[in-house]
C-alpha cells in the first residue's frame, strides 16, 4: 500500500476558500459560514442585504458581491462597508486551512511577534504553526499581513475544483509572466469565465494582489457557472491512530502505524493514571476489578478534536486477560464512529485478539478484521497488514494536496526543514560542482537573487574562494545576512583526511565567510572517523555548524555511526528517478539525517534523457510545468533536499519554482517506477 497521506476533502477545501475570502482584521463574521451552496441559495430569499457605500450599484464585481452575501459567502468589513480593494493575506490562508481541518480548538496563544492574541486570525495562525501547516518566517514573525498574487489565488480555486484538464489556451497579452505552475490554472479560469471583470486589454498581471472584488467576482462566475459542476467528493482518507497504553508497548506499535499510514496520532489518557499496583494482575487490582465490572467505564483526560474528519479510525490497546481495556469501551461510547472504517489492533505476547465485543458500540461502522502484535513487531509486518485491510484511499486530489506535508520534518511554506543539529536548512539550493571563476560567482549570485539560499561546494570543486566571493558580493547587493545563507563544503578523502584540521582551515580561509553552515566528508576513506572527529572540533569551536556525510550507505554508515560524538545532520548521495536510493533513504531518515541528492537531474551525459523521458514529460505537461522541475519536486516529495547545478539564470530560477503544485500519488508512483538502479558515477 502506498503510504497515506493526510489531506482535506476538497469538498471541504471549496467551502474553506469561501470561508477564508470572508477574513480580514475588522470584518463582520458571514453570516453562513461553512452551509451547502443549496442550503444558502434557499436562505438568501429571505437574508438582510446590506448596501455597501464602497460598491457602486454598477461596479464589474457588483452582482458578484452581492451574490456572495446573500449566500454567506463573503461578509463586509463594516456594516457599510466591503472593502472591495483589499487583498488576501496569509492570515487569511491559515484561516482557510484553519477551517478545512475543522476549526480545532486552539489554547496556545501566537508566538510570532506580528500576531495579535484574540484577533480573528489568532486561533488559526497558532494552529497552522502547531501542526506545521503554514510556519513563520526566519526572526519570529508568520507575515500575517503579506498579500496574496492573482495568479495564486486562482491555482487555489483549480486545485479545489479537482484541477480539471483544460485544453484551450488563453487570449492574454501578459501570458509569459504568469508563472508555469499557474498557467493551466489560469486557462482554466479564463475558459469558464471566472475572470470576466479582472482583466484590462486582455492583461491578467498574475503578480499582482487579488482584491476582494476580484474574489467575489470568480467565486460568483465559479459558483454559478453550470459547467463548474460540484459533485461529491470522498471524504479525504483521513485516517486516526488511537491507542491506549498503559506500559509503553502499544504506543510504539501506534507510532509506526502512523508513520506507515500517514495517520494522526491520537492517545487515549485515562484520568486517573495507571500505576503499577494498578496493573499487579496477580492481586485485586485495579485493572482487574475494571476488568470484571460490566459497568466500569474509566473515564479520558483528552479527546479527539473534529473527530467527524477521519473517516478512517484504528484503534489500538494491550489485551488484559483477553480482552480490551475497559477505557476503550469509554472512548467507543464517547464518539460516533457511524459510516467510518474501523480496525482494531491489539499489542500481547500471546493472548489472542479480541475485538468482537467491541462491535455493539458501533453497529454502523463498517469493522474490518483487527490483529494482535507484539510490541516490536516491525513495519513490514504492520505494512502488510494495513494492505490487507484495504483502507479507502484519499481521491487523487487529496492526495496531491497533501503529498508536500507527507515528510513531516519538510516545512513546505519556509521551504526549509530542521536539522538534527537545531538549525534550519533550505530544501532547494545551487549545486556548483564543475562551475568555475566568474561563471561561478555569477551563477551562485544569481541564484540567491532567486531567493536560493543554500549553496553547495566542496574543496575538490577548486571554487570555494569564487563561492566565498560570491556569497558577500550578493550580502552587500542584496541586502542579505550572513545567517540567511546556508553553505556546504566538503573535504576530500587522501591527503585532505590525513591532515584534517590543516584542510577543514583551509576551506574556511578559501571561503571566507566567518564560519561554514555544514561540512561533510566528501566520501569514505581510511582516515574518515578521525577527520570527522577534527571537524567536531571546530564545532565546538563554532566555526562549523552543523556536520555530514557525502556517498555514505547502510553499510558504510553502520561502521561509522558508533565511532564519532556527533551524529551526521545530513547524508548527501547520488539520487535520480534512474538511480532512486529507496531503500537507503528510508534507512538514512529513520536515523533522523536529512537527505541530499546531487545529481538530481541525471548528470553529466544523462540530464537530456532524463528531461526527455516520456513518463516524466507527460507528468511534467499535465502540470504545466518542466521535466525538471517535475524531478525536483518528486525529490522533495520523497524527503529529499535537491541541488541541482547550473549557469543559467533562467535554468536556476525554474529550479526554484517547486511550491506551487503537487504531484499526485499516481505521478510519485509512475516516477519511482522509472529506478534502473543505473548510477551515473563512481561515487
Amino acid at each position: 500500500m502506498k503510504k497515506r497521506l493526510l489531506s482535506f476533502s476538497m469538498a471541504v477545501c471549496m467551502v474553506c476558500l469561501m470561508a477564508m475570502t470572508s477574513c480580514s482584521a475588522a470584518e463582520i463574521p458571514a453570516a453562513s459560514s461553512g452551509v451547502d451552496m443549496d442550503s444558502a441559495k434557499l436562505k438568501s430569499e429571505t437574508r438582510t442585504v446590506s448596501t455597501f457605500s464602497d460598491v457602486p450599484a454598477g461596479a464589474w464585481y457588483a452582482e458578484a458581491v452581492n451574490y456572495c452575501q446573500q449566500n454567506g459567502i463573503m461578509s463586509g468589513t463594516s456594516s457599510t462597508t466591503f472593502s472591495p480593494e483589499a487583498t488576501l493575506t496569509r492570515a487569511m490562508l491559515a484561516t482557510m486551512l484553519h477551517h478545512m481541518s475543522g476549526t480545532p480548538a486552539v489554547s496556545d496563544a501566537p508566538v510570532f511577534t506580528d500576531a495579535v492574541a484574540g484577533s480573528w486570525y489568532s486561533d488559526a495562525v497558532s494552529w497552522a504553526a502547531k501542526n506545521g501547516v503554514i510556519s513563520g518566517y526566519g526572526g519570529g514573525t508568520f507575515g500575517v499581513n503579506d498579500p496574496t498574487t492573482r495568479e495564486q489565488a486562482v491555482t487555489i480555486l483549480w486545485r479545489c475544483a479537482g484541477e480539471p484538464e483544460i485544453t484551450a489556451t488563453a487570449d492574454i497579452s501578459d501570458l509569459s509572466s504568469i508563472s508555469s505552475w499557474a498557467r493551466a490554472a489560469v486557462y482554466w479560469a479564463n475558459a469558464n469565465g471566472l475572470l470576466d471583470g479582472m482583466m484590462e486589454n486582455s492583461r491578467f498581471d498574475p503578480k499582482e494582489t487579488i482584491k476582494r472584488g476580484e474574489v467575489a467576482s470568480m467565486l460568483y462566475h465559479y459558483l454559478s457557472n453550470d459547467a463548474n459542476s460540484h459533485p461529491e467528493l470522498p471524504a479525504g482518507g483521513k485516517l486516526l491512530v488511537a491507542y491506549f497504553s498503559a506500559t509503553g508497548t502499544t504506543r510504539t506499535v501506534a507510532e509506526k502505524l502512523a508513520e506507515t499510514t500517514g495517520g494522526d496520532l491520537f492517545e487515549i489518557v485515562p484520568a486517573q493514571p495507571y500505576t503499577s499496583a494498578d496493573l499487579n494482575y496477580n492481586t485485586d487490582c485495579r485493572a482487574n476489578a475494571e476488568q470484571n465490572d460490566p459497568s466500569a467505564r474509566p473515564a479520558i483526560a483528552n479527546t479527539v478534536e473534529n473527530m467527524g474528519q477521519y473517516d478512517t479510525v484504528l484503534i489500538g490497546y494491550p489485551i488484559w486477560w483477553g480482552r480490551a481495556p475497559k477505557i476503550i469501551h469509554t472512548f467507543l461510547e464517547a464518539y460516533d464512529l457511524s459510516g467510518k472504517t474501523v480496525a482494531t489492533f491489539c499489542t500481547s505476547g500471546g493472548s489472542g485478539h479480541e475485538d468482537a465485543t467491541l462491535h455493539d458500540y458501533e453497529p454502523n461502522a463498517n469493522w474490518l478484521e483487527g490483529r494482535r502484535f507484539t510490541g516490536g513487531t516491525d513495519r513490514n509486518t504492520l505494512e502488510e497488514w494495513i494492505s490487507a485491510l484495504d483502507l479507502p484511499e484519499p481521491s487523487p486530489a487529496v492526495a496531491a494536496a497533501a503529498s508536500a506535508a507527507s515528510k513531516a520534518d519538510f516545512n513546505f511554506d519556509t521551504k526549509r526543514v530542521t536539522l538534527n543539529s537545531g538549525y534550519e536548512m533550505p530544501i532547494n539550493g545551487l549545486g556548483t560542482y564543475s562551475l568555475h571563476g566568474e561563471t561561478c560567482v555569477s551563477s551562485v549570485k544569481s541564484a540567491l537573487a532567486s531567493g536560493v539560499r543554500l549553496i553547495d561546494t566542496a574543496s575538490a570543486y577548486g571554487n570555494e574562494e569564487e563561492v566565498g566571493q560570491a556569497v558577500r558580493e550578493a550580502i552587500e547587493e542584496l541586502g542579505l545576512k550572513r545567517e540567511d545563507i546556508f553553505v556546504i563544503t566538503k573535504i576530500y578523502p587522501g591527503s585532505e583526511m590525513a591532515n584534517p584540521e590543516q584542510s577543514i582551515q583551509a576551506c574556511l580561509d578559501r571561503l571566507d565567510l566567518g564560519y561554514v553552515d555544514m561540512m561533510l566528508l566528501h566520501h569514505p576513506d581510511q582516515n574518515d572517523v578521525n577527520a570527522y572527529r577534527a571537524m567536531e572540533k571546530f564545532v565546538e569551536d563554532g566555526k562549523i555548524r552543523s556536520l555530514g556525510l557525502s556517498n555514505w550507505y547502510v553499510e558504510e554508515l553502520e561502521e561509522f555511526l558508533p565511532q564519532v560524538s556527533i551524529t551526521p545532520a545530513l547524508v548527501q548521495n547520488e539520487i535520480h528517478p534512474y538511480y532512486q536510493e529507496n531503500d537507503v533513504i528510508p534507512y538514512i531518515q529513520d536515523l533522523g539525517i536529512v537527505v541530499q541528492g546531487w545529481y538530481p537531474l541525471g548528470g553529466r551525459g544523462h540530464t537530456a534523457e532524463l528531461l526527455g523521458d516520456e513518463v516524466i514529460s507527460g507528468i511534467a505537461t499535465a502540470h504545466g510545468v518542466s521535466s525538471a522541475q517535475v524531478i525536483l519536486r518528486w525529490n522533495l516529495q520523497k524527503g529529499v533536499v535537491v541541488i541541482p547545478g547550473s549557469s543559467n539564470p533562467d535554468h536556476i530560477k525554474e529550479n526554484t519554482e517547486l511550491y506551487d503544485f503537487t504531484l499526485t500519488d499516481g505521478d510519485m508512483a509512475r516516477i519511482n517506477a522509472l529506478d534502473r538502479n543505473e548510477k551515473h558515477d563512481w561515487y
